[in-house]
């Protein structure tokens, strides 16, 4: 099991991109890497920041599903690549790298709940003036219809419905 795959990447560089698979995920040894949806586009927008001892790839290494959003180095940045052959000892030998996978994950998961809030605001505020109340409630159902639907293919969905 070989687990010492230290890789840098240079300030601006893109570590994962958006829509793409990763093989990885990685853990910070040092520097910064910023998390973005649409990255390099005109509506970019920056979720947060992570450093030191943080990490980021967790999504696509455990779900094989393409990445949800671009991480970039913000400084020089070193990291840990952690394959899928070697992901199960990175957590069996350091069980605090199992806390730090889920903090990473429940952030992810308030985060996007968050965003999806702001989305939902706007839509029902966009809507608001030229739509009547029985539009506006099925724009929330459908709002609530693709939480729900996100969740699907979760190994925890059946046991939330």
């Amino acid at each position: 099991m070989d687990r010492t795959k230290i890789r840098v990447f240079s300030e601006d560089e893109v570590v994962i991109s958006e829509g793409q698979r990763n093989t990885e995920m990685y853990k910070i040894v040092s520097g910064q890497a910023a998390i973005y949806f649409d990255y390099g586009k005109e509506n970019e927008y920056l979720v947060g920041v992570l450093t030191d001892g943080r990490c980021f790839g967790e999504i696509g290494l455990l779900t094989g599903k393409p990445s949800p959003f671009s991480v970039v180095a913000v400084s020089s940045l070193m990291v840990l690549g952690i394959g899928a052959d070697d992901f199960e000892g990175f957590i069996t030998e350091e069980p605090k790298n199992a806390a730090d996978i889920m903090r990473n994950l429940a952030g992810t998961v308030v985060t996007m709940g968050a965003n999806v809030n702001l989305l939902k605001e706007e839509m029902l505020q966009a809507f608001s003036d030229k739509a009547d109340d029985k539009r506006v409630e099925q724009i929330n159902r459908s709002i609530l219809r693709y939480k729900v639907s996100g969740m699907q293919g979760s190994p925890y969905f059946s046991k939330l419905t």
